[in-house]
C-alpha cells in the first residue's frame, strides 16, 4: 500500500473512532516531544530551537515504531509557544538550563490586580501584546512565532506524505478557557485567592476574553481532508483542584461555549486535560455527541468515563507517564490490554497520557505499539 492510500485508511479509521463506530484496529497515536529528542540522539536545546531537527526526530519515531498518527507535531521553537500558553517565563534548555534538560515553567505573580482593569478597558488581545514583554523578549517571541506559522504547513505535509495522520492539525491555535491564562499569569496561589476575593471582577475579565476567543473561532475555515483537531487545554482547572462552586462558575461554562463554537465551524475539540477530572465527568453528557475527543493523562478514572460519557465522545490516551518511564514492558502490556478491553473496540485512540516523558524506556515504547497491535486488532 502506498503512503497516500495508507493515510486515507488511517484517516478513515480515526474518524470512525471519533464517531464511536467499530474499527478493525485501535489507532496508535504518538505524543512525546522530549522522548523524540532522546530517541533521535539530539539535545533538548537543539530540539527546542530548530524546527528541522525536531521534525526529523519526530519522524524517526513515527517510522521506527510505525504509529498510525500523532496527537500533534510538536517541537521547534516550542518554548515561546509555551510562554503564550502559560503567560509565564520559560527556562530554556541551553540557556537558563543545561543543554539536555527539559524546559521549565518559571511560575511567578506577573499579572497584577491592576491588569484586570486594563483588560476590561482595552480587551484581551491588546493587553497580551503589552504583557508578553514581561515574560519573554519580543526579539525572540515574534520571529519564533512567525517561523512556526510558516513551517507548520510544511510539517503537516510531511506527516501526510509519509502516511501519518495528525489529530491536532487545525489553524485554531489551541484555544483554552480564560481560567488557564489568568492562573498562569497571576500564579496559581494568587489566582485562587482572586476567585474568592474579587469573583465578579474575575468573571467580567473572563467574559471579555471569551468573547474575543469566540470571534476568532468564528473565522476558522477547516479543510475537509483533515481531522481539523485543536487542543482545548486544561490543567489548573481540573476537578481535583477547584471547588465545585468555583468550577461551575469559572470553568465549565467557558469550556462549553468554546467547544460548541469549535464544533459549529467544523473543528474537532481535543480536550487535553491533565490532572484528575473524575468528579465532573458527568458534565461531558452536555457536549454534542461524537464530535469531541477527551485526551487524558492517566489520572482520571477511565471506568467512570466509560460509564458516564463513553457513549458521547472518544478518548485519546491514557498510558501513564510513570509506567512508560519506570515500568516494565509487561506493565505496559497489562495496562493496554485492560484499556482496550474496557473500550471494547470503540472510541479509543491509544496514546501516551498527556506526553511520553523524557525518560521513557525504548522497550516500553515498543511494548506500547506491540500490545496495541496484539490486543487492538479485531
Amino acid at each position: 500500500m502506498d503512503n497516500a492510500a495508507l493515510y486515507q485508511e488511517r484517516l478513515d479509521r480515526i474518524r470512525k473512532t471519533i464517531n464511536l463506530e467499530p474499527v478493525d484496529s485501535v489507532p496508535l497515536i504518538f505524543m512525546g516531544s522530549a522522548f523524540s529528542a532522546r530517541y533521535a540522539g539530539i539535545t533538548m536545546a537543539e530540539y527546542c530551537r530548530s524546527s528541522n531537527s525536531s521534525l526529523k526526530a519526530n519522524m524517526k519515531v513515527m517510522h521506527d515504531y510505525e504509529f498510525d498518527g500523532a496527537n500533534m507535531p510538536g517541537g521547534g521553537r516550542i518554548t515561546p509557544i509555551l510562554t503564550s500558553m502559560w503567560m509565564s517565563k520559560i527556562a530554556v534548555p541551553g540557556r537558563e538550563l543545561p543543554e539536555d534538560s527539559l524546559w521549565q515553567v518559571m511560575e511567578a505573580e506577573v499579572l497584577t490586580h491592576e491588569d484586570y482593569d486594563t483588560i476590561l478597558k482595552i480587551g484581551w488581545s491588546k493587553f497580551v501584546n503589552k504583557y508578553l514583554p514581561r515574560v519573554i523578549s519580543m526579539w525572540e517571541f515574534v520571529p519564533s512565532m512567525m517561523q512556526y506559522l510558516m513551517v507548520f504547513p510544511r510539517i503537516q505535509k510531511t506527516y501526510k506524505k509519509d502516511g501519518y495522520v495528525l489529530i491536532v492539525d487545525s489553524d485554531a491555535r489551541n484555544p483554552t478557557i480564560p481560567f488557564e491564562y489568568l492562573c498562569g499569569g497571576r500564579s496559581m496561589n494568587q489566582f485562587f485567592f482572586d476567585l474568592y476575593r474579587i469573583p465578579d471582577k474575575v468573571q467580567a475579565v473572563m467574559d471579555v476574553m471569551l468573547e474575543e476567543t469566540l470571534e476568532s473561532i468564528a473565522k476558522l475555515k477547516p479543510a475537509p481532508e483533515k481531522i481539523n483537531g485543536t487542543w482545548v487545554g486544561g490543567w489548573r482547572a481540573a476537578s481535583s483542584l477547584v471547588a465545585p462552586k468555583l468550577w461551575d462558575r469559572f470553568v465549565w461554562p467557558y469550556y462549553l461555549k468554546i467547544i460548541e463554537a469549535l464544533i459549529e465551524v467544523g473543528v474537532t475539540p481535543v480536550l487535553h486535560w491533565d490532572q484528575d477530572w473524575t468528579r465532573d465527568l458527568v458534565r461531558l453528557q452536555e457536549l454534542p455527541a461524537k464530535k469531541v475527543i477527551l485526551n487524558l493523562d492517566g489520572m482520571t478514572d477511565l471506568k467512570e468515563f466509560r460509564k458516564l460519557a463513553g457513549d458521547r465522545l472518544a478518548m485519546m490516551g491514557d498510558i501513564p507517564a510513570s509506567i512508560l518511564a519506570v515500568g516494565t514492558p509487561e506493565d505496559v502490556d497489562k495496562y493496554i490490554k485492560e484499556e482496550i478491553e474496557l473500550f471494547e473496540g470503540k472510541g479509543l485512540l491509544l496514546c501516551a497520557g498527556c506526553d511520553a516523558p523524557i525518560n521513557t524506556k525504548n522497550e516500553n515504547m515498543q511494548a506500547f505499539v506491540d500490545a496495541g497491535r496484539k490486543y487492538g486488532t479485531f
